[in-house]
């Protein structure tokens, strides 16, 4: 009964230290961008900034999209199409922070409306993609859970040189 017993052990540890383990892969995040919508302004009404790892991986490329509800000439200042580059440092820092989106309690995060601002944050590679979209997470910001949210919002507004208070106010 020993020996068999022994027998079976030994070929249990064979079998575990045989067996292939998952190499633990870090998260890699190659694109994030941020979307900002709001029914009840003219200028920037649709904001939308891009920021994508470039090819050589020594700096991101940021794409700022913007338009106003209406295309009165008055408005025309918030249409936007431009282009910055910022170093992979600063980038990284983004990522970093979009990372740690994951930790939001989205129960509490939650609240509905229908006129205001809607805020959304996208990120990941190769279509592997996370998105957190939250109505006015302004409003109740610290009660939500969603500081970090909010701040990366603002973090990407300003890698933009956008200027945040004209762009996130409600």
């Amino acid at each position: 009964m020993i020996k068999k017993y022994i027998l079976f052990t030994l070929i249990s540890l064979t079998f575990i230290s045989c067996q292939k383990k998952e190499p633990k892969i870090e998260s890699k995040i190659d694109e994030l961008e941020f979307i900002y919508l709001n029914s009840l302004r003219i200028p920037y009404n649709e904001v939308k900034i891009n920021i994508s790892r470039m090819p050589n991986n020594d700096s991101a490329l940021v794409f700022i999209k913007s338009r106003p509800a209406n295309n009165n000439p008055q408005w025309s200042y918030s249409k936007i199409e431009d282009f910055t580059i910022i170093d992979l440092k600063t980038f990284k820092k983004l990522t970093d922070v979009a990372i740690s989106l994951d930790k939001i309690d989205i129960d509490k995060a939650y609240l509905d409306g229908n006129d205001g601002s809607t805020w959304e944050i996208q990120f990941g590679s190769k279509g592997k993609n996370k998105n957190y979209r939250f109505w006015a997470p302004n409003s109740n910001t610290q009660q939500r859970g969603l500081s970090e949210f909010v701040n990366l919002c603002e973090q990407i507004v300003e890698v933009s040189k956008l200027k945040k208070e004209e762009i996130l106010k409600d």
